[in-house]
């Protein structure tokens, strides 16, 4: 008489068969993650260069502009102040002198380059660490602007012309 032995293999996995899943699988979520932090932080790095950029950027276009539209100017060395008595215009008929500095108003923690106009003073770029207007010779003045967002530093340099030095030339 033949008995029908019905076998019954072992359901499951062996303790070495699980270490060995999660060891290759722990192997994989630390790479995944420090590629993922590595991304992050490079993204993050990447904003605040951009924004300092931006920062400088906007400062520069709006100096250079006044620069541009200027009557006279006045670069108070000692306390870092650009002072603008701007052209007279339609809009404008009775300028007022009007100036640029770098400080901290607004007590955020970060330096801003303000414009000061009729003893209002507005914000024109946010962290700037320093700045420097130079004439280098009657009607030219070099424009130097620095920011600093979080480690990451950028420059700004640009020279502009007087217009009216140009009209009397």
């Amino acid at each position: 008489m033949q008995l029908n032995r019905i076998v019954h293999p072992e359901g499951g996995l062996t303790l070495l068969e699980v270490l060995a899943a999660l060891l290759i699988s722990g192997i994989f979520l630390v790479t995944s993650m420090h590629l993922l932090t590595d991304q992050w932080r490079g993204a993050h790095a990447l904003k605040n260069h951009l924004e300092g950029h931006y920062a400088v950027m906007t400062a520069g276009k709006t100096i250079s502009d006044a620069i541009r539209m200027a009557k006279t100017l006045d670069w108070v060395a000692d306390s870092e102040v650009l002072r603008v008595l701007p052209l007279p215009d339609n809009a404008n008929p009775q300028p007022t002198l009007d100036s640029y500095f770098i400080d901290d108003l607004d007590r955020d923690g970060k330096k801003d380059l303000y414009w000061k106009h009729s003893g209002v003073s507005q914000p024109v770029a946010s962290y700037m660490t320093g700045w420097k207007c130079v004439e280098v010779e009657p009607g030219l003045w070099e424009i130097f602007l620095q920011a600093n967002v979080d480690g990451q530093r950028v420059t700004w340099q640009s020279v502009i012309r007087q217009r009216a030095y140009s009209l009397t030339l």
